[in-house]
């Protein structure tokens, strides 16, 4: 049986172990010992970032990160930047299990909205949400990595 919970301290090892693969899954790099510490830091401390993980009995198979942002129209959006399903779970059900429990998370804060967003490419999230009847919109995605920053700044100067 799948269920959800709010990251807490002790589970950094199966957070990791979820980090890991989805950045694998994407084909980034791995993260080094002082990304993956300022990740877990971040974590524990509650602050910037909320992480809901999914377990199929012990097991972790899953994991949403989302925060509260403005403006959402006269209102606060709760906003997943990133939902990961391991291989071995997906089609049981687990990111089902995971947006259902931000949408439980949504209406306890008093949210008027829920985003995400998904690559342009990636056909298998899209036909994903398409199946459960999430409605789409036309924004577009900007993205400045770090090692651009400083060229960045300079074009704004």
């Amino acid at each position: 049986m799948i269920t959800t919970r709010a990251f807490a301290q002790g589970g950094q090892a199966d957070f990791l172990a979820l980090y890991r693969e989805c950045l694998q899954h994407y084909k980034i790099s791995p993260a080094t010992p002082v990304q993956e510490d300022r990740v877990l830091a971040l974590l524990v401390s509650g602050r910037h970032v909320s992480c809901l993980m999914a377990y199929d009995g012990a097991r972790p198979v899953g994991f949403a990160t989302w925060s509260l942002t403005l403006p959402a129209g006269a209102g606060i959006a709760l906003y997943m930047k990133e939902i990961f399903v391991t291989g071995r779970a997906r089609g049981k059900g687990v990111g089902r299990a995971l947006l259902a429990g931000l949408l439980t998370i949504a209406e306890a804060e008093g949210c008027t909205r829920f985003d995400w967003q998904t690559d342009g490419d990636n056909l298998a999230a899209r036909t994903f949400y398409a199946s459960i009847g999430a409605p789409g919109n036309d924004k577009h995605s900007f993205r400045i990595m770090a090692e651009t920053f400083s060229d960045f700044r300079r074009r704004l100067v």
